[in-house]
């Protein structure tokens, strides 16, 4: 099931990056391929929780730390970020102190 699931990632990411002609004439329409492959994607994080902490602390790592004209162009406060940052490294070493994880 693993051996699939790396094998539909790896067909998904080729498929979209290649270019749009060359998936027009396969016949499949590149939005479609790129939602399927996030689709995929999550679902495996989610999956393999710790590894979606990790993701998850490694974007908001990097998100928080972008250039304040970025985060100015596209609408986003990098404090948030930091906080959320915060949050995700501190619960789990907050949750094995107390002893309920």
């Amino acid at each position: 099931m693993q051996a699939l699931l790396v094998f539909i990632i790896l067909f998904m990411t080729i498929a979209v990056n290649l270019s749009h002609s060359v998936i027009a004439r396969i016949g499949f329409n590149a939005d479609y391929l790129m939602a399927a492959l996030l689709a995929v994607v999550i679902t495996g994080l989610v999956n393999h929780k710790k590894l979606f902490l990790i993701v998850l602390v490694i974007m908001c790592s990097v998100l928080a730390n972008l250039p304040q004209e970025i985060m100015d162009r596209w609408g986003l406060e990098g404090d948030y970020f930091f906080a959320v940052l915060v949050g995700l490294v501190l619960t789990p070493v907050g949750a094995k102190m107390t002893g309920r994880f």
